[in-house]
C-alpha cells in the first residue's frame, strides 16, 4: 500500500499523454484510503452462483431494455478484442457479450456475472468510476489502480431511470489495449441513452398495461387510486382527492405507497400515505405472474358531509403526472401538469394503441407491418439499401396451447417476442400478425448476412424457456422474401414469405427458407396431396411396410419399425418425406397414425393366432396423439380387444414431441411404463442441444438419425456424436438404436462403439407382411 500511495505522488503510473487526469487521480485517492490492494486482479464475487438468478430478477427491467444490445455486441465486437459489460449500480456483473476469444482472459480477472466492479472491490476502474461519478468515463493502461488489468482500456457510462434520474447501472466497453480509443467512449454513451430509451418506451407501455388493467377500479363511485409496481402515485379518480383531503392527506405527482422489496430513502417518507389509510385497502394488478401496480380504495369518512365545500378546495388528478391543484388551501403544493387526463380518456388512448399493436406482446400488428412495409418499399425505390421480409412460426406452440392452457401459451409468447427483440434488434419493424406467428422487416442486410441473422434467430429461439417452473422447447420455422426480387410490393412478398416458411416447415424443425419461383409448383403440390390425403383416409388406401432391425452383436432379429406408405390414384407412389409434412400440415397427422396403429395390432393379433411370434414392433406417435385425454387407457384397451400384450409393441416420438411439457411428458411415460409399453426417441441428436431431459425421462431407447450414420466414414465431429450418444445413454441404462445402417463398416464402428440394435438397407430395406413374415420362420 506504501508503494502504491508513492507511485500516485510521484506519478509513476502517469501514462505517455501525461499526468493522470483529475478524476483518475481522485478515484486513487479513494483507492489508497480504502486500502484497496494494488497488486489484486480478481474481482471478489458479490453473489454466489445459487443467488445469480437472485440478482438477475432484481434487474430485470435494466436486462430486458439492454438485451438487444448485448446481442448485436456479440456480432459487432466479435474478432475486435473488445467485450461489452452491462453491470447493476453496484457495479456487481449482470451479462458480459464480445469476442469470444477473450472469455479466459476476462475470467482471469473476475468479469464475469456476480463479481463485484466497484472501486472498493478492484479500485479505479471505468464501471466503478463510472458508477463513483455518476458519469462516463475512460480509464486505460497504467490508470488502473489494480495492476493485473493495466493491460486494458475501458470506457463506461452509467444508465439512468427515466422516470426519476436515478442510476440504475452501468455499460462499459472494455479491449486489451494501452491506448485511449477515439470511438469506444462514445460508443458506449450512445448506446447508455439507447438503453435509456427503450427503458422509456418500456415505462410507457407498462402504465398503458396498468391503465387498461385498472380502468375498472377507477371508474367505481368510491375512491381509488392506481399506483404502479414501484409503488407510485399513477392515477386516481375523482373521489380519492377529496377523500384524502378529508385525512389531512394531499395527493401529489409524488405520493407513494411502500412496496415490498423496495426500501424507501429518509428524505422520501413523507411521500407515502398513512398506513391507517392502506391497512387491507391495496389489491395487486397481475399480468401473467408479473406485478403491473397497485389498486388503493381509499376509505370513506365517518361523517357524509361535503368533503369539497369542507376543505374549500378544487381538486383535479393528472395522468401520467399525477397532480392536485387547490387554489385556496395554503397547505396545498401546486404542481403543474399538461392537462385533465381521465380514465376514458386513457382507454381512448389505449384502444388507439391496440388498432395498430399487438396487446398481448407490444408488439406491432399485421395492420402497422403492412403500413410500414408500404413505406419501407417507397424508400427503398428512392434510395436502395435491401428490404427483407421473415415469417416466423413457432414449431408446436398448439401442443403447448393444448397441454398446458391459454395462460401458459401467452406467457410463451410475451417470452418468444423478447427474444426475437433481442435477436433481430436492428430490424425496421418487428410485429406479431397471428397466434404463434412472428414478423420482421430487416432493411440493409445482404443474402448472406441475412442467412447468419436468421440461423441465430433460429438457434436463440430453440434454446429452451422456462415458465412456471416447466422446461420448454418452442422450435420454429422461417420463411424470408427479398424485394424486388421476391416481390415489389408488400401484399407479394408477405405471400411469398408465407410460401417460403411452409416450405421451411416442411423440412421439420429449426428450418428457414429463402423464397424461390419453384416453390410455386411446390405449394400446388401439396394442396393436391392434402385433398389426394383426404381421399385416402375416407378410402383406406394406407398401408403398412416393416423394417427389420437387427441386435447388432449377434445379428439376430429383435424387431421392426412400422412405416406407412400411400398410392394415390392420380399422383402415384407418394414418399413418406412429401405426405407426412402435408399431414401435419393439414392436422391429417392424428388420423393417419391412428389408422397405422389398428393395422399394426390387428396384424399382430392376425400372427399370434397363426402361431407366428413376431418381435417387438415400433410404432410412430404424434404429439397431438399423446396428449390427448385418455390416450394411455384407450391404448390398453386397443391392445387389450386384440389380445396383443403391451411388449409386443413399442412408441416412438420425435423429440420435438416431448419437450413442450417435460414433466407432463415424464408422468406420460411413467404411466405407459406402468402398462409395460416401451418409449423410444426417435431421430434423437438432431434439434436439441441441451439434452438434460433424459435424466427426467423414463425412456427405453434411443434412436440415432441416420445422418450422424451416413456421416461415420467422412466425418470424424459426427463419429464423436454418435460416441457421446451411446455412452450417455448407458449411462442412463438406455438402449441404443441406429438408424441408416448401408455399409459394413458403418456397422463395424457401431459394434465397436457398443450399440445395441439397429435398421438399415445393409439388413433389409422396409418390407412387406408377406416378406417379413418370413423372418420370423
Amino acid at each position: 500500500m506504501k508503494t502504491a500511495w508513492h507511485d500516485l505522488l510521484v506519478g509513476a503510473h502517469h501514462v505517455g499523454n501525461g499526468a493522470l487526469r483529475d478524476v483518475i487521480g481522485e478515484s486513487w485517492r479513494r483507492c489508497v484510503l480504502g486500502r484497496v490492494d494494488p497488486a489484486r486482479g480478481e474481482a471478489p464475487a458479490r453473489v454466489e452462483h445459487d443467488d445469480l438468478e437472485t440478482l438477475r430478477a432484481a434487474n430485470e427491467r435494466l436486462i430486458a431494455a439492454s438485451a438487444p444490445f448485448m446481442m448485436q455486441s456479440r456480432d459487432q465486437l466479435a474478432q475486435t478484442g473488445t467485450v461489452m459489460v452491462l453491470t447493476d449500480p453496484q457495479g456487481v456483473v449482470l451479462d458480459v457479450e464480445g469476442d469470444p476469444q477473450l472469455r479466459q482472459a476476462i475470467g482471469e480477472f473476475g468479469m464475469t456475472p456476480g463479481n463485484s466492479w466497484s472501486e472498493s472491490g478492484i479500485g479505479t476502474n471505468a464501471i466503478g468510476t463510472a458508477l463513483a461519478l455518476a458519469q462516463p468515463i475512460q480509464v486505460h493502461g497504467a490508470e488502473h489502480f489494480c495492476e493485473p488489468i493495466q493491460r486494458w482500456t475501458c470506457s463506461a457510462s452509467v444508465i439512468r431511470d427515466p422516470v426519476d434520474g436515478s442510476v440504475v447501472g452501468a455499460l462499459d466497453i472494455s479491449g486489451m489495449s494501452r491506448d485511449y480509443s477515439a470511438h469506444s467512449l462514445p460508443l458506449v454513451v450512445t448506446t447508455a441513452n439507447s438503453i435509456e430509451n427503450r427503458l422509456a418506451q418500456m415505462e410507457l407501455e407498462e402504465r398503458f398495461q396498468l391503465l387498461e388493467a385498472g380502468v375498472a377500479a377507477l371508474s367505481a363511485a368510491r375512491g381509488v387510486a392506481l399506483f404502479d409496481a414501484r409503488g407510485r402515485l399513477v392515477k386516481a379518480n375523482e373521489r380519492a382527492a377529496p377523500l384524502l383531503a378529508a385525512e389531512g392527506v394531499v395527493l401529489t405527482a409524488e405520493t407513494r405507497i411502500p412496496v415490498a422489496g423496495r426500501a424507501a430513502a429518509d428524505a422520501e417518507l413523507d411521500r407515502f400515505l398513512p398506513a391507517r389509510l392502506l391497512a387491507d385497502r391495496v389489491e395487486p394488478l397481475f399480468r401473467g405472474r408479473r406485478v403491473l401496480g397497485y389498486v388503493v380504495s381509499l376509505p370513506e369518512p365517518a361523517m357524509r358531509a361535503p368533503v369539497v365545500d369542507e376543505v374549500d378546495a378544487t381538486v383535479r388528478v393528472l395522468s401520467p403526472s399525477a397532480t392536485v391543484v387547490v387554489p385556496e388551501a395554503a397547505a396545498a403544493r401546486p404542481v403543474s401538469g399538461t392537462g385533465e387526463r381521465d380514465a376514458v380518456g386513457d382507454l381512448q388512448r389505449r384502444l388507439a394503441f391496440l388498432t395498430t399493436h399487438d396487446g398481448l406482446t407490444g408488439l406491432a400488428n399485421r395492420k402497422l407491418l403492412a403500413q410500414r412495409l408500404g413505406d419501407a418499399l417507397v424508400q427503398e425505390r428512392c434510395a436502395p439499401e435491401g428490404v427483407g421480409v421473415l415469417l416466423i412460426n413457432l414449431y408446436n406452440f398448439k401442443d403447448i396451447n393444448h397441454t398446458l392452457g391459454h395462460d401458459f401459451g401467452d406467457l410463451l409468447l410475451e417470452q418468444v417476442a423478447d427474444r426475437l427483440r433481442r435477436c433481430l434488434a436492428d430490424a425496421h419493424t418487428l410485429a406479431r400478425i397471428g397466434g404463434d406467428e412472428f414478423a420482421a422487416i430487416v432493411k440493409g442486410h445482404s443474402v448472406e448476412a441475412l442467412r447468419g441473422l436468421v440461423a441465430r434467430t433460429l438457434d436463440y429461439l430453440g434454446a429452451s424457456f422456462c415458465i412456471e417452473e416447466h422446461d420448454v422447447f418452442a422450435a420454429a420455422s422461417i420463411g424470408i422474401a427479398i424485394f424486388p426480387t421476391d416481390g415489389d410490393t408488400a401484399a407479394a412478398l408477405l405471400k411469398n414469405a408465407d410460401t417460403a416458411l411452409h416450405e421451411a416447415k416442411a423440412l421439420g424443425r429449426n428450418r428457414f427458407r429463402f423464397f424461390s419461383a419453384g416453390m410455386q409448383d411446390l405449394v400446388r403440390a401439396r394442396m393436391s396431396i392434402g385433398t389426394g390425403l383426404r381421399a385416402a383416409i375416407e378410402g383406406d388406401r394406407f398401408r403398412v411396410v416393416y423394417q427389420p432391425q437387427y441386435r447388432l452383436e449377434a445379428g439376430r432379429l429383435v424387431g421392426a419399425e412400422a412405416l406407412v406408405r400411400w398410392h394415390d390414384p392420380e399422383l402415384g407412389d407418394v414418399p413418406p418425406s412429401r405426405f407426412i409434412p402435408a399431414a401435419e400440415e393439414a392436422g391429417l397427422i392424428v388420423s393417419i397414425n391412428d389408422i397405422v396403429m389398428a393395422k399394426v395390432l390387428a396384424q399382430i393379433a392376425l400372427w399370434r393366432m397363426r402361431g407366428l411370434e413376431p418381435p417387438r414392433i415400433s410404432i410412430n406417435v404424434a404429439a397431438q396423439q399423446l396428449r390427448e385425454p385418455g390416450f394411455v387407457e384407450q391404448l390398453c384397451r386397443r391392445l387389450d380387444e386384440r389380445a396383443v400384450p403391451a411388449g409386443a409393441i413399442c412408441l416412438e416420438l420425435t423429440e420435438g414431441t416431448l419437450l413442450a411439457d417435460i414433466e407432463g411428458t415424464a408422468r406420460m411415460f411413467e404411466r405407459l411404463g406402468r402398462h409395460g409399453i416401451a418409449v423410444s426417441i426417435d431421430d434423437f441428436g438432431t434439434g436439441y442441444s441441451s439434452l438434460s431431459y433424459l435424466t427426467r425421462l423414463p425412456v427405453h431407447e434411443l434412436k440415432v438419425d441416420q445422418s450422424f450414420v451416413q456421416g461415420i466414414a467422412s466425418e470424424a465431429g459426427k463419429r464423436s456424436i454418435i460416441v457421446a450418444i451411446v455412452d450417455m445413454a448407458h449411462a442412463l441404462g438406455i438402449e441404443v438404436l441406429a438408424e441408416g445402417i448401408e455399409t459394413e463398416s458403418q456397422l463395424a464402428f457401431l459394434r465397436e462403439r457398443r450399440c445395441e440394435m439397429g435398421q438399415g438397407y445393409l439388413f433389409h430395406r422396409p418390407l412387406g407382411v408377406d416378406d417379413f413374415e418370413k423372418l420370423m420362420v
